[in-house]
């Protein structure tokens, strides 16, 4: 997974190899904690830092506030978020079938 922001002018890519089980615990935590139809600035805030967190702390959270476009805020939320449950879903879509 990877994450393109503008720091200082430029494009940073930053990439987040390792998805340990506690960020799959932790991002079932947040997706639930969130109202998406209606997302407040404290939740938006909540979101950010989940990020920087997925990311392993590799830039902040004013730093990814300040380098992702508008318009790449909520799908890139919702990417982050997809992937990594998406990873932990196609693992168990074939458990509990005993052919």
């Amino acid at each position: 997974m990877e994450i393109v922001l503008k720091i200082n002018g430029k494009d940073k890519t930053y990439t987040a190899g390792f998805i340990s089980a506690r960020m799959v615990r932790r991002t079932i935590e947040v997706s639930k904690e969130i109202n998406f139809d209606n997302i407040t600035p404290e939740e938006l805030d909540k979101l950010m830092d989940y990020i920087v967190e997925l990311f392993g702390n590799q830039f902040t959270r004013d730093e990814l506030y300040d380098g992702l476009a508008s318009k790449d805020l909520i799908p890139t939320i919702t990417r982050c978020i997809n992937e990594v449950v998406g990873e932990v879903s196609s693992v168990t879509a074939g458990e509990g079938k005993n052919g």
